[in-house]
């Protein structure tokens, strides 16, 4: 696995999701390499969020590396966590 590409990769779908879902997403957050907080914007439920995006999400996926998108409403109260490629790595194993 070549993990400064899944670095490139990751940063450019974060870019991809603000891009198409501007009116949702306020920014981003990564709290390590694998954990990255999707802030989002006044309004926006996280759990609305999830459902609604994660098929649609998960098409934009070009990395192998798992991670763990953190759906964070704009009062900070409510969080929703969202593996992705989670088990791939463990099917590898």
């Amino acid at each position: 696995m070549d993990t400064l590409n899944d670095k490139k990769k990751i940063t450019t779908f974060l870019n991809k999701i603000k891009s198409r879902w501007p009116a949702k997403v306020e920014r981003f957050e990564f709290k390590t390499a694998t954990v990255i907080y999707i802030h989002l914007k006044e309004g926006i439920s996280s759990i609305d969020f999830l459902g609604s995006l994660s098929r649609q999400v998960e098409k934009l996926v070009d990395f192998t590396m798992p991670i763990i998108l953190y759906h964070i409403e704009s009062d900070g109260m409510n969080l929703r966590s969202h593996p992705i490629n989670w088990y791939s790595s463990l099917n590898r194993s």
